[in-house]
């Protein structure tokens, strides 16, 4: 069953438009936050660190595939926003801090939602 998954997500992601992956990126870090948050609740520290580190990583992907020659000033505001978005979660999972990740899910949701509009 996993394997059929993989290839079914697999096939998902390389036939997908560029729109697409980008709130499939959104869907997933939001997703990984939101686990976070639930982890820092139940205290499994272990867990919510692996969950901070993935959004991490999908928000700093996020970040560097940004045109900047191309985007004027929406892109520097983005990667702006991205930046504050890392920085308050690197604070979450050293501080242990439930708000944090919520306040970066608030954002990256309206990230989500706008761009879903445009798409």
């Amino acid at each position: 069953m996993l394997k059929a998954a993989k290839a079914y997500l697999s096939t998902q992601v390389s036939t997908a438009s560029k729109g697409d992956l980008l709130l499939m990126l959104y869907d997933t870090a939001i997703k990984h936050l939101k686990l976070a948050a639930e982890k820092i609740v139940e205290k499994d520290y272990a867990a919510k660190g692996i969950l901070i580190s993935k959004a991490i990583a999908i928000i700093s992907e996020l970040q560097e595939s940004l045109n900047k020659e191309l985007g004027g000033d929406v892109t520097k505001n983005l990667f702006q926003l991205y930046f504050i978005c890392n920085t308050k979660l690197l604070s979450a999972n050293i501080q242990m801090n439930a708000a944090l990740v919520e306040e970066v899910i608030g954002i990256l949701s309206g990230l989500r939602q706008a761009f879903a509009q445009i798409i």
